[in-house]
């Protein structure tokens, strides 16, 4: 057992690391299926940004037309502080 770890720091150390060879400057190209990812990428930003203002504009007309209730959370608000300055000019 003890011939194992000096075999594997010989094999180690016997033969170098092969040099790396850096790909030339004519070699390199961005690609065009990087292109298109990125072209598929900004489409559907387009999309989401699109959709969230369809909906924000959904949303303001529902507001307007007083489908969430504001009146009558405002008024049962304006009901609520009544009652509570009246028990403070009761004390």
């Amino acid at each position: 057992m003890s011939g194992l770890p000096m075999t594997t720091q010989t094999l180690h150390t016997s033969q170098p690391a092969p040099e790396p060879n850096p790909p030339q400057d004519e070699d390199v190209v961005a690609g065009w299926t990087a292109f298109g990812i990125f072209i598929a990428l900004c489409v559907a930003v387009a999309v989401i940004a699109w959709s969230m203002l369809r909906q924000f504009k959904k949303v303001e007309k529902a507001r307007i037309d007083g489908v969430f209730g504001e009146e009558d959370q405002a008024e049962a608000i304006a009901q609520q502080e009544a009652k509570d300055e009246v028990k403070k000019l009761k004390r």
